[in-house]
Parts: structure tokens; sequence; C-alpha cells
């Protein structure tokens, strides 16, 4: 039976686990702190086809319709909170302030349509028909993808995991690793003094990637670099913001989660996080609330009552990085630098993945985004 050690145990890591032993490969699945630690944790849980790539629309289109498959699978093998994922439609509305703006996002609206979205321009008026508190001397026009959807990303990451399980995966928390050898057989150990022996290593670390790749001395054309992220959680109130609100030049985005809290985000505060920082910013405080509140004055009154920091992989071109290494071909496997859309696309292209490691094959909706591009 062929082996396969993941390591990373975030939205990613644990779609190839269970993808994998799905197919019948025996996984190790191993998570340097405790699952759904990185950004996976700490996202607001979008799956939205607003990207910058018309591939990366069609991976996030393919998210959509790939939640109630592995929703049935899941009910099928009987992970108790299958049906806990609370997920829900969410029309995604990008706003542009001005008419500048407005110039800028017609471009990735058009990105949008190319990669099969359904996008709709909107004026103030039929924003405010969707969010009934926002104010429409705010803002100059929007544009919304009505398709889009929102979920819990902690339950979702934790049925993969319990699907993995009960598949066969063995799962390991708080296993740092600490050194990989490639021979014949590729040897993992971590911080706790434990070995694993497996065929394949799959690099699904999130930000963490970065220091697998300096454990095995692999230098990458595309430069990838970890960026400060931050968010806010207000006191939850009655259920009744389906849409999520997104200003792309601010990397903000704002939405109601399904566990009726308000969630602010911006997923690039523009600094560089080489500590993985999680602590909270008072600049993101002021700069998430003054948006916050320009847009939607009533959330002046509204009771924050915990931020965050965070941090994202960025990649220089925006795509992911997926597919076996150019340096130890058929050993490892990269699938990491998902920048800030890592629920959106991740999923489908995990999925995807999993079945190139398992059959050796080559994907070409994975071409796009291999380790060797330049």
């Amino acid at each position: 039976m062929k082996k396969v050690i993941v390591i990373g145990g975030g939205i990613i890591g644990s779609v190839v686990a269970s993808s994998l032993s799905d197919m019948g490969i025996k996984v190790y699945l191993l998570e340097a702190k405790y699952f759904t630690y990185g950004s996976t944790g700490r996202s607001t849980g979008s799956i939205t086809s607003q990207q910058k790539h018309p591939q990366l629309v069609e991976r996030a289109i393919e998210t959509r319709k790939l939640i109630p498959e592995l929703k049935k699978k899941f009910e099928e093998l009987g992970v108790p909170f299958a049906q806990r994922f609370l997920d829900d439609e969410s029309p995604h509305i990008a706003i542009a302030f001005n008419e500048n703006d407005y110039g800028e996002l017609k471009k990735f609206a058009e990105i949008w349509s190319n990669g099969g979205a359904k996008v709709e321009e909107a004026y103030p008026s039929k924003v405010k028909e969707l969010v009934p508190w926002v104010d429409e001397n705010s803002f100059y026009k929007a544009f919304i993808t009505p398709n889009d959807y929102k979920l819990m990303p902690h339950p979702f990451t934790w049925a993969n995991i319990a699907a993995a399980r009960i598949l066969g995966a063995e799962t390991y928390t708080y296993e740092p690793v600490t050194k990989i050898e490639v021979k014949d057989k590729v040897i993992v150990k971590t911080g706790t003094g434990k070995s694993f022996e497996g065929d394949v290593v799959v690099v699904a670390a999130g930000a963490k990637s970065l220091e697998i790749l300096k454990l095995l001395s692999e230098n990458l054309n595309v430069s990838i670099k970890s960026y400060y992220a931050a968010g806010m959680v207000s006191e939850p109130f009655k259920y009744e913001m389906k849409p999520t609100i997104r200003v792309l030049k601010h990397s903000y985005r704002f939405t109601q989660t399904v566990r009726k809290e308000y969630v602010a985000t911006i997923d690039n505060m523009g600094s560089e996080n080489p500590r993985y920082l999680t602590e909270d910013s008072y600049d993101f405080l002021v700069k998430a609330s003054t948006i916050t509140v320009k847009l939607m004055p009533q959330m002046a009154y509204v009771n924050i009552l915990r931020s965050w920091g965070a941090y994202c992989d960025y990649t220089e071109d925006s795509l992911p990085i997926v597919g076996w290494s150019p340096k130890y071909g058929n050993k490892i496997y990269y699938i990491f630098g998902f920048n800030d859309y890592g629920l959106s696309v991740g999923p489908s292209i995990a999925n995807r993945a999993a079945k190139e490691i398992a059959d050796n094959v080559s994907d070409p909706a994975l071409g796009y985004y291999r380790p060797s591009r330049k």
C-alpha cells in the first residue's frame, strides 16, 4: 500500500488526507500545532469566485459544487458532524468607493466573468436591498457575484479529518517537522522524536511551508512571502446578513458568519510576517473599523469581542504552488501559496492534487500552478 505523509492540518491538508484515504492510500497527517491553527481557523468562511485569474475562478466554482458531494460522503461514512458546516448562499459584493476604484474593479469583474462566474453590476440602491444598513452615499458602484457561498471552516476541516481517520489515516497534532530525509523512502522526523516513513510527502502547511522548503534546501522559481493579516469578531446577533462585502483595494472583507457574529478582516495589511505573528493589531482595528463604519454607520455601536492576527502565504503571481518538487520529483508534492483565497479554491485543488498523487498522473487543470514555473 502506498504511504503518504501530509504536513499541515488546515483546509488543504485535511482535504488531501481525506481524498487520499478514500482512494485506499495510507495517510499520516502531521500538524505542528492543532488542526485549523493557521489561516484556515482565522478565515471568514468565504467561498467566492472573485479571484485574480480566470483559472482560480473556475476552481472556486468547482469548490462550490464539491461541498455537497463531500457532505454526502461524510454522511455515508458516519461522520457525526457532517451537517454542521452550516453552509449558506452568500452573494459577494465588491465595493468601488469612487470612479477610479470602479475602473479597476471592472477589470476584475471581467476576469470573474471570463472564468465562468455570474457577475452583476450594481448601483448603491441595489446593494442596499441586500444589506439594508449600508449607506448609499458612501460608495460609487459595486459588482456582485450572486452565486458565492460561505461555510464554517472549523467543522468542515474536522469533517475531512474524521473521514480520513475512519478510512484508516493516522493523525497527529503538536508534531512540528524538524527533518526530512529523501531516499528510496521519505523519512520525516518531528520535534517530539517521532519518525514517519512514506513513499511521498505532501507539503500543505500554508505559510509554514516556507520552513519546510528550507529543511529540503529547495529554492523555487516563484517568490513567496508570509504577509500579516488580521480580523475581528463581534458579539452575536440575529442572523440576517447573507452577503459578504469586499473592498478589494484594501483586502477588506465583512460578513455575518453562520454563528451569527459579524466579522471584518483585512487579508493583507501590507507588511511581511516572517515570524508568523498572531497578535492583534491596533493599526488593523483602526483601518477595518474606519471602512466598516464608513459603509455601515450603525456598526459603530456594535461591540467587538476580540481581534487576532494571522499570516497568509502570498506568491508574486497570485497563483498557488501545486505539484511535484523540481528537485525531488515524485517524492515531494507541494500544495501551498494560496494567498488569501485558500478556502475558495483550496478544496477543489486539493481534491485534484490527491488524484495526481495517488495515480502519479498529471491534471491539466493544475498546470498553471506548478512549482517549476517562472
